[in-house]
């Protein structure tokens, strides 16, 4: 008995769409390009969104003016719907509107809406496939947006409360379709193995939807975790990793059975001439020597940075200093950093710092500075034997490294033979002890500066300046007005270990 439905789903993948990473040498199962995806009368193929920001192509095609390709390559590949990521308003309104005309796939997103009408979006779609089944499908994004995104990017869009329009849709197509199904650029809030709460905030509500609403199908997106073959409260979810990395194959057979499985891309890649030339045009721009380091910066295990500090980091510290003139910087780096050479090219830079983020300087306060470094201890787990391993938050529902920060201009101390909440032992600036009422002007990314990633301290603080350059920009920048850039072991901190012995 043929099968009812056939469903492709990708989700995050960032603007990857040759088969590379732009680090490693030679051809990667990650793509658009090599999507394997068939399409006929009974399937249908739907992004999650994430889709124009977040990779070297994206980067360039920003700093040079050119559209972005993805809506060509997923016209190619027929796409029949979309929806709306977070980091898709990252490049602004403009941006967005220019991908979403280019699109033939509709764009379905029921908490987002345009007051100025010019944005193709719609809350949801009844699609009827050629063997008669009806199928409804819900577009819904993070309403996190409103938190991280800056207000000149949203433009005419206002972004509303997920649930509230998830329900509202849900009631607008009850009653009229065979299979209702869920696409949201959001995650899980529970452990999808045993339903422990690992967040209690809303950015992400995936359970919630499966246990409030009638899905029998919701695919997710955001956390990039690969998840397929899963049911939650009667729902089947999925999920793919970032990067075009793998798609969701999902069928729906003769009798109602859903099944999933997470592949990798696969097919040989077909490069059209304009993509080609794309390709080699990037590339050629990547490879662009751009400065000099005395040496080469190097990523190594994440808990060894978190315990001895960073060299990468600490660098980019020096760049968000002398970009805002602070006393204090702070710096995470991302979850995957390729480092850079000695010999530093554009390459380096945007595949070290991918994030489309700007600078934002705090006044703080002592408080505050030892609230920021208490959270940023809670990044070392200490077992009953006394080794170390990275905290649950940092881990769970999604890897987010990217909220542990490095500290440049105050000299710090962590005992890991604290609980959490007391590790910080020594807070000093310029040699002097720091008081709780002590001021200071602290400069970090945009994204920090919401209190993202556990850092409500930053909140209630005054924001003194903004700085809309990007931060990869500015590393660009400060490279190319240096002819030789000094690498130091500029550590500031020391961490006691639970045996008492010192990093």
């Amino acid at each position: 008995m043929a099968d009812r439905l056939t469903l492709y789903y990708t989700s995050d993948t960032h603007g990857y769409i040759y088969p590379t990473d732009f680090i490693s040498p030679g051809t990667l199962a990650q793509g658009l390009l090599r999507m394997p995806f068939v399409h006929d009368g009974n399937t249908l193929i739907i992004d999650g969104g994430d889709t124009l920001q977040g990779s070297p192509l994206t980067y360039y095609c920003r700093a040079l003016g050119k559209p972005m390709p993805c809506a060509d390559v997923m016209n190619d590949l027929k796409y029949d719907y979309v929806t709306l990521g977070n980091h898709d308003f990252n490049y602004g309104y403009g941006t967005l509107k220019d991908y979403l005309l280019r699109s033939n796939a509709k764009c379905l997103c029921a908490n987002v809406r345009d007051s100025a009408g010019a944005l193709p979006i719609l809350p949801y779609a009844l699609h009827t496939l050629e063997n008669g089944l009806r199928v409804g499908l819900i577009g819904v994004v993070t309403h996190w947006i409103n938190r991280w995104e800056k207000a000149e990017n949203l433009g005419s869009v206002a972004v509303s409360d997920t649930m509230e329009a998830a329900r509202g849709a849900v009631n607008a197509l009850r009653g009229k379709a065979d299979v209702m199904i869920g696409i949201y650029h959001g995650g899980f809030e529970r452990d999808l193995e045993t339903g422990r709460l690992l967040s209690d905030t809303d950015e992400n509500i995936g359970w919630r939807l499966c246990e409030e609403l009638p899905f029998d199908i919701l695919l997710t997106g955001h956390q990039h975790i690969p998840v397929a073959n899963k049911v939650i409260h009667g729902t089947h979810v999925a999920q793919t990793p970032g990067n075009a990395k793998a798609y969701v194959r999902l069928t729906i057979d003769g009798k109602g059975a859903i099944s999933s499985r997470l592949c990798e891309p696969d097919a040989p890649p077909v490069v059209k001439p304009w993509e080609q030339t794309l390709y080699d045009d990037l590339n050629q721009w990547l490879d662009t020597p751009i400065g000099r380091l005395s040496g080469p910066l190097r990523p190594e295990p994440k808990l060894d940075m978190a315990l001895h500090g960073s060299k990468i980091a600490d660098f980019i510290n020096r760049v968000q200093l002398d970009a805002s003139g602070a006393q204090v910087s702070c710096a995470a780096l991302s979850n995957d950093v390729a480092g850079f050479r000695e010999q530093v090219t554009v390459r380096d830079v945007v595949s070290s710092y991918p994030f489309a983020n700007t600078l934002v300087v705090l006044r703080v306060t002592g408080k505050v500075l030892k609230a920021a470094l208490e959270q940023c201890a809670t990044y070392f787990k200490v077992a009953a034997d006394g080794s170390l391993a990275i905290g649950d938050f940092f881990l769970r529902p999604k890897e987010a490294h990217y909220n542990y920060d490095f500290f440049c201009g105050i000299s710090y101390a962590f005992d890991l033979r604290n609980p959490a909440g007391k590790r910080v032992t020594k807070l000093e600036y310029q040699n002097e002890p720091v008081s709780p009422g002590d001021s200071f002007s602290l400069v970090m990314n945009n994204y920090r500066a919401t209190g993202s990633g556990g850092f409500d301290c930053y909140l209630p603080c005054p924001r003194e300046k903004e700085i809309q350059t990007e931060v990869s920009e500015l590393i660009l920048n400060y490279l190319s007005s240096h002819k030789l850039v000094q690498i130091m072991d500029e550590r500031s901190y020391t961490v006691v270990l639970p045996d008492g012995s010192r990093m």
